[in-house]
């Protein structure tokens, strides 16, 4: 097994440095990547920093090789590079292993959960903690109300305790697999009381007129109101039939294409205000920021800010790391002056430390069962 123990510093950031070199862009899965020797030498100088004729490089170069070869954290490859000291013309570098995950301990089990106690020690830490997550969401929740799936998914898995498994928890049923005993996803979904949120198809009327689909008609005023992600997008249809609003069209940004799209938005839309709502993260709110500049330039309405349901996001949602990396302030302060004012502060904080809140946070739930986010609508 590689060993990095005992290195100095600069070893260490070199083998750092050859990792990051050699693995971009490749198979994560790979157990090494391989780099040139051309490359090699170009990081040794960058991280070592040779003294000219002080050192001879080449010598000191494989000198340093050699020894993360006896650690076992490379390869040589090749023979000879053409230079008085053979070097080899190339490396193999292996991946950092991933530290073993210790097991959970067995949480106090619901019912319905209970068979799981015999088979607990057999099971993957991984899969310890999504069978922790939903034991824990089941004790809190003995007769939850229906929601769709990634609604549910975060109220699952959106503690900070379960980041490192679920670092995007609202996506977590979409890619993760749940073991041999969730296997059944139609018996999962009746477990979890999950309903069914299918994207839209897109037409310029997205959900308006259609008595089948039980949607609220968006035919009733002069406002569109675009929502990031399509799951928060069909909770708001639901949560709006049989009330009164504004809304001429509700609207899937379908994400960074709303900036876009937004221009095509003509007088036969009937559009008179435009609000969004999205993720608060730096492409949720770079969205908004870039269709309204698109809006400008076509002569149409500004996008402005879904006050209220930000309000909620802000009040009900828990922060996670975030995909994107932190911002520095000027950057996070040009993103969060679209926002209300009483939001910018806290935006920034995210926005600084690479954390987000994610829209689903205000869920079917909220939306069904209060009326200030209305104003919204109106």
């Amino acid at each position: 097994m590689p060993d990095s123990g005992h290195l100095s510093t600069r070893d260490q950031d070199f083998v750092t440095a050859l990792r990051s070199r050699a693995g971009h862009g490749k198979s994560k899965t790979a157990k090494s990547h391989k780099l040139g020797i051309g490359a090699v030498k170009e990081l040794y100088r960058s991280v070592y920093q040779p003294r000219g004729e002080q050192e001879y490089e080449p010598k000191a170069l494989l000198n340093c090789l050699n020894r993360l070869k006896g650690h076992g954290l490379l390869r040589l490859v090749g023979r000879d590079d053409g230079e008085r000291v053979a070097l080899p013309l190339a490396i193999l570098i292996y991946r950092q292993q991933e530290p073993e995950e210790a097991p959970l301990p067995l949480p106090p089990l619901v019912e319905t959960l209970s068979w799981l106690a015999d088979r607990w020690s057999r099971l993957r830490p991984r899969h310890q903690a999504v069978y922790t997550a939903v034991n824990e969401w089941m004790l809190n929740h003995p007769e939850p109300h229906p929601a769709p799936l990634c609604e549910r998914a975060l109220e699952i898995f959106g503690k900070p305790k379960f980041t490192r498994w679920f670092p995007e928890p609202e996506k977590a049923f979409r890619s993760f697999s749940f073991g041999p005993y969730f296997s059944d996803r139609e018996e999962l979904r009746k477990l979890l009381n999950v309903r069914d949120s299918q994207p839209p198809l897109l037409t310029e009327r997205y959900f308006g007129g259609s008595e089948e689909s039980g949607y609220a008609s968006m035919d009733s005023g002069n406002i569109l109101m675009v929502v990031e992600n399509h799951t928060t997008c069909w909770s708001m249809a639901e949560a709006l039939e049989g009330i009164d609003h504004g809304l001429k069209h509700l609207a899937w940004g379908i994400g960074k294409s709303f900036v876009r799209s937004v221009a095509s938005i003509l007088p036969k839309h009937e559009v008179d205000v435009i609000r969004y709502f999205g993720d608060v993260d730096a492409s949720g709110l770079a969205i908004p920021i870039g269709a309204n500049a698109r809006a400008e330039e076509s002569k149409l309405p500004e996008v402005q800010p879904a006050e209220n349901l930000y309000d909620a996001l802000f009040s009900l949602g828990t922060p996670s790391p975030g995909k994107e990396k932190p911002l520095s302030a000027t950057q996070a302060e040009e993103l969060a002056a679209w926002l209300p004012d009483q939001h910018r502060g806290r935006a920034i904080e995210l926005l600084m430390s690479g954390e987000r809140l994610a829209q689903e946070w205000v869920g079917l739930r909220h939306l069904s069962t209060t009326q200030v986010w209305h104003r919204d609508v109106q």
